[in-house]
């Protein structure tokens, strides 16, 4: 078996409100193309109804530029991926600083570690950059890169073989997105929707065997199922390419239809006959259309997808850790309820593919837990 322990989440210092984005968007284009397309551009950023975002740099707010210098919208990967080895590490610190503060364990204590990014790859990675601060060189290091915004569930999924196979095994996930070094200037719609949704973000994440000494006498979510479904025939409906000056991301109007058109089947097959238990509902908010989607084809309430609008409201689509933010508050409501009974959650996040990754979960208080019964796994789903 595997618990969480603890997640903890961090933000960069740069706050963008939708005035913030508006106005930078507005000053890539030369006037007479901003007359053309301000209308569509303030009508977009309205609906998309994240109210404020954050950033790594200070560019987006329009006193100070850091990466687009010298009006240069367009700059190219090579300093954007120098700016990303800068901000990278001390986002991810902060998540890391916050999540041994809320626990009792040390960094000695971990025996691996698992890194999530897509917005920047280089070599050393993340993963040896935190083992450096924080003397894990002799711990177990992996990374999860550029798998998209349903990484955060993977790097989960891998923590839960390994304290499956290793007990007594004690895992940080680090999960970190730089998402605002690669806007890109266009004024196409698929375009204009990535440029508006993404921001940028980090969680932390404690899980433990059920052996581990770090996993007793608390209240933990445990791992109890886990899956991965993918839609046929829609791998260009979300896409995420590298160009000589940026990470471009690609999202289909049509994404939408394609998983409201599944996801019922899919979650389904994944819960059987659980899904009138399920107390929380943890939907990766890739847009409030896909939210939305989500909702109808479930049929859920707007209370039951309250928590993945609050934090797109709050945060946008910071990528991989967006489902973290979830979880952690949805975590911190269940402790703060001091609740006996256990509560379930299922969790869900979508990525380029079109793919589908989903865990559920229960609150358990290890001090009353009958550690005899194996967790279920869906490995893979027919849609």
């Amino acid at each position: 078996m595997s618990y969480i322990l603890n997640i903890s989440t961090a933000v960069p210092e740069y706050q963008i409100g939708k005035e913030d984005l508006t106005r930078f968007y507005l000053q890539a284009f030369h006037p007479d193309q901003a007359n053309h397309f301000i209308k569509k551009l303030y009508v977009l950023n309205r609906k998309t109804k994240i109210e404020r975002r954050y950033s790594c740099i200070p560019d987006y707010q329009g006193n100070n530029y850091e990466l687009y210098t010298n009006g240069d919208f367009m700059q190219p990967i090579e300093k954007r991926m120098q700016l990303y080895k800068v901000k990278i590490m001390p986002l991810a610190s902060q998540a890391i600083d916050k999540v041994l503060r809320q626990s009792t364990i040390k960094p000695a204590d971990f025996t691996h570690l698992i890194t999530v990014s897509c917005t920047g790859l280089m070599a050393p990675g993340l993963e040896f950059m935190i083992a450096e601060k924080y003397g894990l060189e002799h711990t177990e290091k992996s990374a999860v890169n550029f798998l998209g915004c349903y990484a955060g569930l993977k790097a989960l999924k891998q923590a839960h073989y390994i304290a499956q196979s290793t007990p007594h095994a004690c895992i940080l996930i680090v999960s970190a997105e730089l998402c605002s070094l690669h806007f890109y200037p266009s004024d196409v719609n698929e375009d204009i929707i990535a440029n508006l949704l993404f921001a940028d973000g980090a969680a932390a994440v404690i899980v433990c065997g059920n052996k581990s000494e770090h996993a007793q006498h608390k209240v933990v979510l445990q791992m109890d199922h886990i899956g991965s479904a993918s839609v046929p025939n829609t791998a260009d409906l979300m896409k995420w390419d590298i160009s000589s000056t940026a990470f471009r991301m690609h999202l289909s109007a049509q994404v939408v239809g394609a998983i409201k058109a599944h996801i019922h089947d899919v979650v389904a097959h994944f819960l059987g006959n659980e899904k009138a238990d399920i107390d929380y509902w943890a939907i990766h908010p890739g847009g409030v259309k896909i939210v939305e989607a989500v909702q109808q084809s479930l049929h859920l309430q707007d209370d039951q997808v309250a928590e993945s609008m609050q934090i797109m409201q709050q945060y946008g689509n910071m990528s991989s850790p967006t489902i973290l933010f979830i979880l952690s508050s949805i975590f911190n409501k269940i402790k703060n309820a001091d609740e006996m009974e256990s509560k379930k959650i299922f969790s869900c996040a979508f990525g380029p593919g079109l793919n589908m990754e989903m865990v559920s979960l229960s609150s358990v208080n290890t001090s009353h837990l009958n550690l005899s019964n194996p967790i279920h796994q869906n490995h893979a789903v027919e849609v």
